[in-house]
């Protein structure tokens, strides 16, 4: 398992210093030595202004002595609540984050736009520290709004400078200025660059040409900041934790530069002109053909999985992310849950870790609506695994249309997933109300026909047994178990809660669903004729095997997708062959509800 990311949830410091930069910047400084101390140039913190929103923001400068520097853009909402801040004020901060630069080479090049100049200001003090010599290179619209600029010359950098008005430096833009050093004949080692991404891609045509390694910080959307909701994907990678730092060879092959995601998820077109349709598409994925694994095949609601496995519900959004997971082993894929309209969720914070593997989200349902949808299941589609499509609405109109949408655009779809137990929505989950629960399944079910429906079940409410045979009576195919456990983390300096959700309730998932979910597993077990999904607290082949002895026949992971990536898909899957071929078994299959039969 991957190393325990150092701070993961807000912790509130004082604003030990602020300083202003230029007229839309400024520098916060923090004594944070928990952050400070393990950060490197390239990685991000999340701060945090209760009430607010809680923001990504790259590290300016870390020192040895613990102190933490931040250069902040008015640039937003919760930038803008920043910026009203005063010395003493207190601010949450959690990280780093993400994967920094790394920095080779006794030449090496910085590109800046804008304030992109802040963690190459970090990253120039660990190269001057190392003896490299570096040239900085940095563009902005005018002088006033250039950034660190005698920083960099007091690191002993070489400082070229251009401004768009001409009023300091060259007149023109950063990439102007590369280009003509390069045709000059100079030579570096290495290109970083931060800034505007169109300049990026400029910058990264320039050095491709002259066959030099670049390395590019790039900006997206971040929510949960490591690796669980997917807001952040750029083509199939996520930015909070496989970036924010990636080589130009790895983002030649995903749409930057071309489009990126709105809060929603939905894809936006990068120059807001462009009109969307082709723009917004990816380079196409390859075919992945899913081996053969005779122990591990099951069949269930008519479907053939090459293997029982498969992520849980909002751990995957993007279609390139989804077809990423079937690669590394999971049998089956499960979409975010997807409504009738575009949403963009709540406010961060949504995502924590209350204490090794134990999570709390309130996402918001995030989505880009149904009609948007289509193009990430296309993608997804390349896997050649069933592909789990999750729906979620309030009432039975808004359901049934969801559903008829889907059904008549042709989505690849294999069976459809109704969330009816979401803890944090605004609105009450629909397992609250029975009576709208058996309808709402009735009339999915009914436009579905004959793709199975399961339902998404918690135990909220108290009775999930009652509410399955609600569901399986009203016609579901399946039922899904545990969903989160409604909880209410609270700051314990300032009592306030963590949550952005405006009541500051969230969803507990991770460790603290195991036992409870694999004895909910055994109940329904008990009184159900159709199959259950198992969800809640799966992290390795014993937890599937204690849920299929349980009754499960279907396994979905979500938390452990967390700390060890997808990865664990296969070391599951290795692990759970390795059982069943030591114990004599033919199949999986064979285990399922067996400690009814004891």
């Amino acid at each position: 398992m991957k190393d325990k990311i150092p701070v993961n949830i807000p912790t509130l410091h004082d604003l030990l210093r602020l300083t202003e930069e230029s007229k839309t910047v400024k520098t916060f400084s923090f004594y944070a030595p928990e952050i400070a101390g393990g950060c490197q140039p390239g990685q991000f913190v999340m701060v945090w202004v209760p009430g607010v929103d809680e923001i990504p923001i790259s590290i300016a400068l870390a020192s040895r002595d613990g102190t933490l520097e931040l250069a902040i853009a008015d640039v937003g909402d919760c930038s803008h609540r920043l910026h009203e801040l005063h010395e003493g004020d207190l601010v949450g901060l959690r990280g780093p984050y993400g994967n920094g630069f790394t920095i080779t080479g006794d030449r090496i090049c910085m590109v800046a736009g804008g304030y992109g100049a802040a963690p190459l200001r970090f990253s120039a003090a660990k190269a001057r520290a190392q003896g490299r010599a570096v040239t900085v290179i940095q563009g902005a619209r005018c002088a006033t709004d250039l950034l660190y600029v005698r920083s960099f010359g007091d690191l002993g950098c070489d400082v070229r400078v251009a401004t768009e008005d001409g009023s300091q430096g060259r007149c023109g833009m950063c990439t102007d200025v590369l280009e003509a050093i390069l045709h000059a004949g100079a030579a570096f080692d290495l290109v970083l660059i931060c800034g505007p991404e169109r300049m990026m891609q400029r910058v990264c045509e320039l050095t491709q040409k002259a066959q030099i390694p670049t390395q590019l910080s790039v900006e997206r959307i971040v929510k949960c900041s490591c690796g669980a909701c997917g807001a952040c994907d750029l083509g199939g990678y996520l930015v909070c934790k496989d970036g924010p730092v990636f080589t130009a060879e790895v983002m030649a092959q995903t749409e930057f530069g071309r489009w990126k995601r709105a809060k929603s998820g939905k894809r936006v077109p990068l120059v807001p002109t462009v009109v969307a349709g082709s723009e917004l598409l990816s380079s196409p994925l390859p075919d992945f053909k899913p081996v053969a694994e005779p122990l591990l095949q099951t069949m269930v609601c008519g479907i053939a999985f090459s293997n029982p496995l498969m992520n849980a519900a909002g751990f995957g959004f993007s279609g390139r992310l989804l077809y990423r997971y079937a690669a590394a082993g999971a049998g089956a894929v499960v979409t975010k849950s997807v409504g009738l309209e575009e949403r963009e969720g709540y406010p961060n914070p949504t995502f924590l870790e209350l204490e090794p593997r134990s999570y709390v989200n309130a996402m918001g349902l995030p989505n880009p609506g149904i009609r948007n949808y289509g193009i990430e299941l296309e993608e997804a589609r390349q896997s050649n695994v069933p592909i789990i499509l999750s729906i979620f609405g309030k009432s039975v109109e808004e359901c049934r249309e969801v559903a008829k949408i889907a059904r008549e655009r042709g989505y690849p779809v294999a069976m459809y997933e109704f969330d009816a137990s979401c803890p944090h929505s605004e609105f009450a989950a629909v397992e609250n109300n029975p009576p709208l629960l058996s309808a709402i399944v009735k009339a999915i079910k009914k436009l579905v026909r004959p793709k199975p429906l399961a339902v998404k079940i918690s135990p909220n409410i108290g009775a999930p047994v009652g509410l399955a045979l609600i569901a399986e009576q009203a016609g579901a195919d399946a039922i899904t178990a545990i969903n989160t456990v409604i909880a209410r983390p609270v700051e314990q300096r300032r009592e306030l809660p963590y949550l952005g959700n405006p009541l500051g309730y969230g969803g507990k998932s991770g460790k603290d669903l195991t036992v409870g979910g694999k004895r909910i597993v055994y109940e329904l077990y008990r009184e159900l004729k159709i199959p259950i999904i198992a969800v809640g607290g799966i992290f390795s082949a014993q937890d599937v095997l204690d849920y299929a002895r349980n009754g499960a026949s279907l396994f979905q992971i979500g938390s452990a997708l967390v700390g060890e990536g997808r990865e664990v898909f296969g070391r599951v899957k290795q692990d759970l062959t390795a059982y069943l071929r030591a114990n004599g078994y033919q199949n999986i299959s064979e285990l399922v509800g067996d400690a009814h039969r004891r």
